[in-house]
């Protein structure tokens, strides 16, 4: 008898000196000082587990305070953030706050499964035929923000069709249009052939076409079939000091170059 007892006053100590969890509400007030707290629990901005005091699995999947503004739309992060995406013109290939063009990854779905540290590392480390835009810490910070705050928003997707992928010999490759008038100096991901060019002398021009891709045709106008047309015949007839050289297309190859720019 007196072992089971000893045994049984063993097993007690234990489970209070390293409780799984704690008692019901949120442990992260044991270690944290209460703040914003009508924005609801902790978890609603920080993620982790607010049901257990162990560190390591209270922080698991933590998103940390430089990051968690993602919560106010009309925050000045999210704000400044979102003016940032439009200017980089993010939608051209990426689906934000619900809209954009497919060519790449959809960023909403980046809050479910992606934490911000590695979303801040994709930006500071584009794909391939992402630009590089070399933002600051601090829009860095702002553009991570605004991501997460457009996943929050447009709601977790029950089911979404796979993003084709298109891989190409680089034989064939070369046979392209753009890549054989354009590619030296520019790169694309287009719907119908991946990814085209190595250029990087010139902008990208992933989703030019489309209503996403900034409007920088003779100052603010948006490009089109016409416009690209007569840019491609005459740059400096359109920007008197634009460098690039004319490129002759017959019909065919004018034909076969839209399909290359056709909005996704």
């Amino acid at each position: 008898m007196g072992l089971r007892h000893a045994i049984l006053i063993t097993a007690i100590l234990l489970a209070c000196a390293f409780p799984a969890t704690a008692s019901p509400g949120n442990s992260c007030l044991e270690c944290h000082s209460s703040h914003y707290a009508e924005q609801g629990g902790c978890v609603f901005c920080h993620r982790g587990n607010q049901r257990t005091n162990r560190k390591d699995l209270a922080h698991g999947g933590l998103i940390r305070g430089r990051y968690a503004g993602f919560t106010n739309s009309r925050s000045a992060e999210v704000l400044s953030g979102t003016q940032l995406a439009e200017k980089a013109a993010c939608r051209r290939c990426h689906v934000l706050n619900g809209t954009g063009n497919r060519l790449a990854v959809n960023l909403d779905n980046l809050f479910w499964t992606t934490n911000p540290v590695s979303i801040r590392f994709a930006l500071i480390n584009p794909a391939l035929y992402m630009p590089n835009f070399y933002f600051s810490e601090r829009d860095l910070d702002r553009l991570v923000i605004t991501i997460l705050a457009g996943g929050l928003r447009a709601g977790k997707a029950l089911k979404e069709q796979p993003l084709v992928v298109h891989f190409s010999a680089a034989d064939s490759a070369k046979q392209n249009i753009f890549v054989k008038n354009c590619g030296s100096c520019h790169k694309l991901l287009s719907k119908r052939d991946g990814g085209l060019g190595t250029g990087v002398v010139g902008p990208n021009l992933s989703g030019l076409l489309s209503r996403f891709y900034p409007h920088t045709f003779e100052g603010n106008k948006a490009w089109d079939e016409e416009r690209l047309k007569r840019w491609l015949k005459n740059p400096r007839a359109v920007r008197k000091n634009a460098v690039m050289r004319p490129i002759p297309l017959k019909p065919a190859e004018w034909d076969e170059l839209l399909k290359t720019f056709a909005p996704p």
